[in-house]
């Protein structure tokens, strides 16, 4: 509990810092980071053992500043599968960790290069704080299990943790944008997106066998861990946006 507690803090001083800097540079090559550790604990839970696709994930990201986003992870996707065919490689699993975590990564850029980092803390305290509220709501009431992909939440635990993240996102929105409506929905949809996001990843963690992604960060396990529930909440931000 205690190095949980010391990683928590730490990664929120970075997180202030960060915002406080808002430099794109900075940016951009943290969020590189991000990726390239997302991306091979990725490989591990595909059960995927060719580590030079971390090399070519690096590449396509290295194009990201000079072309939208949407349009480079749909090539990525499409280049990987060509070469797949041509090799007449049968491990179409190869395609999936340029779809997640790549897409969202990628994605996750665009929120910040077409709206500005206050919609990024936007999506990532309406996240943590629906992440809290499931929490604890699921220990003091939770009693119906969710899913068995991850048999330690309830389905009071996650309606709780939405409707928390769901009020905190439009407190947070309301010093971001205009629009009552246009936040609450957006919030709500960030919210319930960062559940089945979370889930997802419990779903890949139990289909091979581990606690956690990875051992990055002490308490917390890896990258994926930490930043499941934002890889669904920034496509549901941004496609809230775009109506």
């Amino acid at each position: 509990m205690r190095s949980r507690i010391i990683t928590g803090v730490l990664l929120f001083a970075l997180f202030l810092i960060v915002v406080y800097k808002n430099n794109p540079y900075l940016n951009y090559i943290l969020l590189g980071i991000v990726y390239c550790f997302a991306f091979k604990e990725s490989l591990d839970l595909y059960g995927i053992s060719n580590k030079k696709l971390t090399y070519a994930a690096l590449i396509i990201y290295g194009f990201l500043p000079f072309t939208d986003p949407i349009f480079l992870s749909i090539v990525a996707v499409m280049f990987v599968a060509s070469v797949l065919a041509y090799q007449k490689n049968e491990n179409l699993k190869i395609v999936a960790p340029f779809i997640y975590p790549t897409i969202p990564i990628l994605m996750m850029w665009m929120l910040l290069l077409q709206y500005g980092i206050e919609y990024l803390v936007w999506l990532i305290l309406s996240v943590v704080a629906s992440d809290s509220g499931a929490f604890f709501i699921g220990k003091a009431f939770g009693k119906h299990p969710f899913s068995p992909s991850s048999p330690n939440k309830t389905i009071e635990g996650a309606v709780g943790g939405v409707v928390v993240g769901t009020i905190v996102g439009c407190v947070v929105g309301n010093f971001v944008t205009d629009g009552f409506f246009q936040i609450l929905f957006s919030s709500f949809l960030v919210c319930v997106f960062a559940v089945w996001g979370d889930l997802f990843e419990s779903y890949l963690k139990r289909l091979c066998g581990v606690k956690d992604s990875g051992t990055l960060f002490p308490g917390h396990g890896g990258m994926l861990d930490r930043i499941d529930g934002y890889l669904f909440g920034v496509v549901a931000l941004l496609w809230s946006l775009s109506w």
